[in-house]
């Protein structure tokens, strides 16, 4: 058995090779590492505590302050630029930390030494306990060279606040937008500041160079009293855009201000004071000068997205921010509101896109498990023509391609086509977009992929509020993980889409009554019994040997069929059925659900309650007329 000394210092050796294989790489992220050593980030912190005893953020802000001593020692630079070499954003910052782990100031460096360093004293690195180590100049630069680029690496564990493992370092080009404060007498204007903003965010998310957090992960600092700095360390940015929208009738006051991540210092800002028609071309400026100060280079086709308005109809423009504002309560109430506010825009705009395809997704939203009020085919159908007219109009809208891709997915059944319009889709890091080729991923059984692309959303969007982790986790059998990412979760978010995949999370670890328990949480959310919740928590109480209450769930769901009720029930049913392993009636009620197009047969070959079932002929006829290779 190899020592354990040697297999930390493995861990190491490779840890320093795989930097110094990218030190010319200024895009190499942690990501890039931790794949590199073949571990997820969370397994590279265990695994440095380990062998250290520290956590990362610890053993990198260390480093970052030996390196720093050595530079101060050299006696070239000042403290503020000793600060700016190593990665700390702020020399008052750099001096603080400097001052706690030494035990006095960067400016007393020399005065500890007694004396303006020699040649043999720049070739000198003190360690904490003030042990001199003699090393080459060469050598020293190696160090210092290799520091650097680790720095900036290790700056996103350091300034991490234990949830998601990322931060900018100050050359970063990444920006949230805040909930700009609703100013204006009538509440009701909500909508129309979280319009605006997502106008904002939409425009400067088309900037490749560029990252953009997206609404839902800012969503919860709408009343936060934390300070800039901690936001922008938390969401992993180097720039803040906040500000206030005050609306009386046709006038309007917008305020913004563009403020630094690390310094929390002011970069920009300006008050617009203008009638509501020219709110488009507020929205416009406003994304310009952001990517200005923020030194984003332009190409001339991003130049041109940045001045482009969707619809030059303020009245339209009104009812369309509205109508998202009620889609985005995603009831069945705010659906149908929504419907009718959208069909109102398109109206006074026939070439309205944007509108056209949250119409659509309205439309398809009440088919959906969650809407079930019609079946797929009628949502799919009634969507299609509004998708088409969406393409038309704008065959570069990521809303619109990412529909057609669910409509190919779940109405065709064309897993090709399926998976070219996302493709389309995903170019602009669209977080629902995103979302759903991870479940097409994941669907056709490139597990490994489906990871890829949700840790990447979980970067770019890091509380959006259905992650695909952990389903992501689960399918890569790394529960453990899937545990600790679903745990976290459930400490920031009490909503439906975290209750559903945590619950499966623990039935797929057999820990049933945890399962059960949790399914009826996410049923009394919304006081409303989903097939799905029912079919999986029926699974659980037939894998927990309850066989009696998991008949009594099939009777539910046998029952609400009859009546017509829309959910993906026949599908549901098959899998409680195959977890009371009665494979005969398993099969037939899925081929009940494949005659009724239920939404849900997509999740064919990746429901683990069918697992069982793989090896039947008939259940792999199934999969190939549904489209599976």
């Amino acid at each position: 058995m190899e020592p354990e000394h040697d297999v930390d210092n493995t861990l190491l050796e490779r840890l320093r090779r795989e930097i110094d294989n990218n030190l010319t790489n200024d895009q190499f992220s942690v990501e890039e590492l931790a794949k590199n050593m073949g571990m997820s980030r969370s397994q590279l912190h265990r695994k440095l505590i380990l062998a250290t005893g520290q956590s990362v953020s610890q053993f990198i802000r260390e480093y970052r302050l030996q390196l720093g001593m050595t530079l101060l020692k050299a006696g070239t630079l000042t403290a503020a630029e000793v600060a700016d070499r190593i990665g700390f954003g702020s020399p008052t910052y750099f001096s603080k930390c400097f001052n706690e782990y030494y035990g006095y100031p960067p400016g007393e460096v020399k005065n500890k030494l007694g004396k303006i360093p020699s040649e043999s004293d720049r070739a000198t690195t003190v360690n904490r306990s003030g042990t001199r180590l003699p090393t080459r100049k060469p050598l020293l630069l190696k160090i210092i060279l290799a520091g650097v680029v680790l720095l900036v690496i290790g700056m996103i564990y350091f300034n991490d606040t234990g949830r998601n493992g990322v931060a900018a370092d100050r050359n970063d080009k990444s920006i949230a937008i805040l909930p700009f404060k609703n100013l204006s007498e009538d509440r009701r204007n909500e909508y129309f500041s979280e319009g605006v903003i997502e106008a904002i965010r939409t425009s400067l998310s088309q900037i490749r160079e560029l990252r953009v957090i997206s609404r839902t992960s800012v969503e919860q600092y709408r009343e936060s009293a934390k300070s800039a700095r901690e936001i922008a360390q938390e969401l992993g940015v180097s720039a803040l855009l906040e500000g206030s929208i005050q609306r009386s009738e046709n006038e309007i006051r917008i305020d913004v201000r563009l403020v630094d991540g690390i310094t929390q210092e002011q970069v920009w800002a300006k008050s617009y004071d203008h009638e509501l028609k020219d709110v488009f071309a507020i929205q416009a400026e406003i994304a310009q000068q952001v990517a200005d100060e923020l030194h984003t280079k332009l190409s001339p086709e991003e130049k041109s997205k940045l001045s482009k308005t969707d619809t030059d109809n303020p009245k339209a423009y009104d009812l369309y921010l509205k109508g998202v504002y009620e889609y985005r309560t995603y009831t069945n109430k705010g659906t149908h509101h929504a419907i009718g506010l959208f069909t109102q825009a398109i109206a006074l705009d026939s070439n309205y896109a944007r509108a056209y395809a949250f119409l659509a997704n309205s439309y398809i939203g009440l088919a959906t498990i969650f809407g079930a009020e019609l079946s797929a085919l009628e949502g799919l159908r009634k969507g299609k023509p509004l998708i088409d007219k969406a393409l038309a109009l704008d065959p570069d809208l990521d809303e619109a391609q990412m529909l057609m891709g669910f409509y190919k997915l779940y109405h065709d059944w064309d897993f090709e086509g399926a998976e070219a319009a996302y493709k389309e889709a995903i170019t602009s890091d669209h977080p629902d977009a995103l979302a759903l080729y991870i479940d097409y991923l994941n669907f056709t059984l490139r597990h490994q992929e489906a990871m890829a692309f949700a840790e990447h959303l979980n970067v770019k969007d890091p509380y959006y509020p259905n992650s695909r982790i952990i389903l992501s986790y689960v399918y890569n059998n790394r529960l453990d993980e899937a545990l600790e990412f679903s745990e976290s979760r459930l400490k920031m978010f009490n909503n439906y889409s975290t209750l559903d995949s945590h619950g499966f999370l623990l039935l797929r670890l057999k820990r049933y009554n945890e399962a059960i328990v949790y399914f009826n949480k996410a049923i009394a959310f919304e006081g409303i019994r989903y097939p799905r919740m029912l079919g999986w928590m029926g699974a659980a109480y037939a894998q927990s040997g309850e066989r009696q209450k998991a008949v009594e769930i099939i009777n539910e769901l046998k029952q609400r069929l009859a009546r017509n009720e829309k959910g993906s029930i026949a599908f549901f049913i098959a899998v409680i059925y195959s977890a009371l392993n009665e494979k005969r009636p398993a099969l037939l009620w899925l081929k009940t659900a494949y005659d009724s197009h239920d939404m849900e047969m997509p999740w064919l070959l990746t429901e683990p309650q069918f697992y069982t079932l793989h090896e039947e002929p008939e259940f792999q006829q199934l999969a190939k007329q549904v489209g599976f290779k």
